[in-house]
């Protein structure tokens, strides 16, 4: 018995002993997830994101990492921590068998300003070194973190990009002023108490009055302070405009927004003398949830609209291109609204419609009057309008527009078209030379405009939506 326990425990140990030999570490060329990480941009006296970079083995057997360093050493403008140890590493690393590990990687010298930086993380493995390019540009900024004003008028500078990392209020007998050509980019920040807590922080909060001053050859731009070109597209990243029930005349002109929870929310009506906002020239885009939210909820009209949007184009919104809910007074001239979201089971469609409020023991109607001009309202979903009115006598109008429905709506000259024969998203949706909307619009002495998206001038016999197609 105990001659063939001895002689089975010789087997085990020569089996273990061979196996060890087999899963020795050994020299072998790593894979990494990117040849360079890039820094795209960043704005000076924030905080660095943090990159992630993939070290990949993808041989069979475990590969020895001699060292881990910056070849740039102390002087490095970087720092790194690979598989949670902070670089540099002197020690040996094995890296299992077709095993990966993960390298995150900061910017942790911002003193630099409109300038790049780059260094080289290096791997040394056996005899050989690999390389990691490391990459980062630095942009001065004006940055205002959690501001508010109540009684004055300030403008924003435009000779740098302007940051805002959580609200910026306008108390309502404030003005804030932006100028033509000013970039603004907003961070991810979060209400972290209250009642919106969790929801995205930062945008620009009015409750006086905002002035933002584009032109068509020099636009006010708005979207997250994430440059990366993972994020260009990425919606949600931070909260948009919100006006508040006292805000009162406020101006978009040649305004482009991108990336934010909603593009633009509106409290209450308007005025006797102006619209609350008017908006001309405007992009929304990106947006996770609405381009537009208006909400009237009043017991009466304003003489003036709550919304009087020209030129606007929205599109690549999750949820619609606009809400005008609680009734209310609205003008769209000259607009393109596209729901153009794939997957149609999400979100709802391009235009959304309703006079009323329920509450736990009645339903509360609101007057309301829309008028739609020359507009183009399409959605992927079979209904680009989608409208529910429990009041008695509802005023919407929809005059010479280019819709998408199965049902006419209220209205005369529309054309109900599956097709716009528009071009492609990457360039605003642009008409092409085949669409039914060049020529299709009626032109009126009181809302047509002069000139369309771009600041081309539109004819007697204009065409449905943001452009004028130019032969």
């Amino acid at each position: 018995m105990w001659r063939r326990t001895t002689s089975w425990l010789s087997s085990l140990l020569l089996l273990w002993s061979c196996k060890r030999d087999l899963l020795a570490p050994r020299s072998g060329e790593l894979v990494f997830s990117r040849d360079t990480v890039q820094f795209d941009s960043l704005f000076s006296t924030l905080l660095s994101p943090t990159q992630r970079l993939w070290v990949y083995n993808p041989h069979p057997y475990p590969v020895e990492i001699r060292r881990i360093y910056l070849e740039g050493g102390a002087r490095s403008p970087f720092r790194f921590v690979f598989d949670g140890q902070e670089g540099p590493i002197h020690t040996p690393y094995i890296l299992g068998a077709r095993d990966s590990a993960q390298a995150f990687i900061q910017l942790r010298d911002t003193s630099f300003i409109d300038d790049t930086r780059s260094d080289r993380l290096i791997f040394e493995v056996g005899e050989n070194r690999q390389a990691v390019l490391l990459h980062a540009t630095l942009l001065a900024a004006y940055v205002y973190r959690d501001f508010g004003f109540d009684s004055a008028v300030v403008s924003l500078p435009s000779d740098k990009p302007v940051v805002i990392d959580g609200f910026f209020y306008v108390g309502p007998q404030g003005t804030l002023r932006i100028t033509a050509g000013t970039r603004l980019y907003f961070s991810g920040r979060r209400w972290d108490s209250g009642p919106l807590q969790g929801e995205l922080m930062s945008g620009l909060y009015i409750a006086g009055r905002l002035e933002v001053l584009g032109t068509p050859e020099a636009p006010v731009r708005m979207q997250g302070w994430r440059l990366e070109p993972y994020y260009a597209e990425a919606a949600g990243q931070w909260q948009g405009i919100w006006f508040f029930p006292s805000s009162y005349g406020n101006r978009l002109l040649h305004t482009e927004l991108r990336q934010t929870s909603i593009g633009v929310r509106i409290d209450s009506t308007g005025d006797a003398l102006t619209p609350k906002v008017y908006m001309e020239g405007c992009i929304i885009r990106d947006a996770a949830n609405y381009g537009i939210v208006a909400q009237g909820f009043s017991p009466a009209l304003s003489a003036q609209p709550i919304l009087y949007a020209v030129n606007t184009l929205i599109y690549r919104c999750g949820q619609a291109c606009a809400a005008f809910v609680g009734g209310g007074k609205h003008r769209l001239i000259h607009c393109t609204f596209l729901y153009d979201q794939g997957d149609i089971r999400r979100g709802q469609t391009a235009l959304i419609l309703s006079d009323f409020l329920r509450t736990e023991s009645q339903v509360l109607t609101y007057p309301s009057d829309f008028f739609a001009l020359n507009s183009a309202i399409w959605s992927t979903k079979e209904d680009a309008v989608a409208a529910e009115f429990r009041g008695a006598n509802p005023q919407w109008v929809f005059d010479h527009c280019a819709l998408r429905q199965k049902d006419p709506l209220p209205g005369s000259g529309n054309l109900y078209l599956s097709d716009l024969r528009l071009g492609s998203a990457a360039e605003g949706y642009p008409l092409r030379e085949e669409s039914p909307l060049i020529d299709a619009g009626r032109y009126d002495p009181v809302y047509s405009p002069r000139t369309d998206l771009l600041g081309r001038w539109r004819d007697t016999q204009p065409d449905i939506g943001v452009y004028e197609y130019i032969r």
